[in-house]
């Protein structure tokens, strides 16, 4: 009788006799699974402040800012320094926080071009183009200029010295977007999951 190898075992034979082996031929030693605008790194840094990162995703095919606190500037999610992924880090101060539900709201906003009216604004210089940012409003309103999403938040024991926080998440992949105007009324916003 002869075996043959196939999927997910291998063999070995002698005069003896033949075994089969069923356990796992290439192991997955890799990180696990993170869906686009997952809230990642979460943690208390040195001045006392929680610290985060969000894994890079897009919207409308546009790849959005965050605020990073340690070049004090707005950074691209999928930041590549000397070729290797260098993500930006946000930073939550106590203002960030709403202080009944000690709950800062990560939240993607985004508007249409000023000139074109395009949505979102694919001008990188633009106040309106997509950008990640912590808040203490949950429910802060859309505008004629910018619409917002609720990517996830983070609560914390104490607003000011925060010793403990958990991270929940609202979005889980990337987004397609639409702005409706029409008229007077206040533009509409509505996304999907992509």
């Amino acid at each position: 009788m002869k075996i043959q190898p196939g999927v997910g075992y291998t063999f070995d034979s002698s005069s003896k006799g033949f075994t089969l082996d069923t356990s796992e031929q290439f192991p997955d030693n890799s990180q696990p699974y993170r869906h686009p605008f997952q809230i990642i790194n979460a943690r208390i840094n040195a001045g006392g402040n929680v610290i985060y990162q969000v894994q890079s995703g897009i919207i409308n095919n546009i790849v959005p800012l965050l605020d990073d606190y340690i070049s004090s500037t707005t950074v691209l999610l999928d930041r590549v320094t000397a070729g290797v992924a260098a993500p930006p880090t946000a930073e939550l101060v106590s203002g960030s926080y709403d202080v009944t539900t000690k709950t800062s709201y990560i939240a993607l906003k985004s508007g249409p071009d000023a000139t074109t009216n395009d949505f979102p604004s694919s001008d990188v210089t633009s106040a309106r183009y997509p950008v990640v940012i912590g808040g203490n409003d949950p429910a802060v309103a859309d505008t004629d200029t910018a619409g917002y999403i609720f990517l996830g938040t983070i609560t914390v024991d104490n607003v000011t010295t925060p010793t403990t926080f958990t991270v929940s998440q609202n979005v889980t992949g990337s987004l397609w977007a639409d702005r409706l105007k029409l008229g007077t009324t206040t533009a509409v916003y509505y996304y999907a999951r992509i």
